[in-house]
């Protein structure tokens, strides 16, 4: 990132200048590049779905190992986080029963 700030402050005005012109001008392209498809909506009706596949083979899947420790690991946080709640909520629920019930 520095390099780039070094070049610049090296290069000329005039060279700056047009570097952004041709910036600017690659935006604009680009913008009226997305416009005729935004026209033709009936064209591109079902290219949503083809996007979205193409989109998923890019993903990286995990493994059926990984998948399944990562599942026994959830699995295993859900059962102790319920039994340490389920201990707390007891014995808050003793503690009301004798304090303020004054005892069962």
């Amino acid at each position: 990132m520095a390099n780039k700030e070094q070049t610049k402050v090296l290069q000329p005005d005039n060279e700056i200048k047009v570097t952004q012109d041709k910036k600017s001008q690659s935006v604009a392209a680009k913008q009226k590049k997305s416009q005729p498809q935004a026209a033709q909506p009936k064209k591109r009706r079902f290219a949503f779905i083809t996007d979205i596949v193409g989109e998923l083979r890019k993903a990286v899947w995990p493994t059926r190992q990984e998948t399944l420790r990562l599942t026994l690991i959830v699995l295993g946080i859900c059962i102790a986080m319920g039994i340490f709640l389920g201990a707390i909520d007891y014995g808050f629920s003793e503690l009301v029963a004798k304090v303020l019930l004054g005892g069962k």
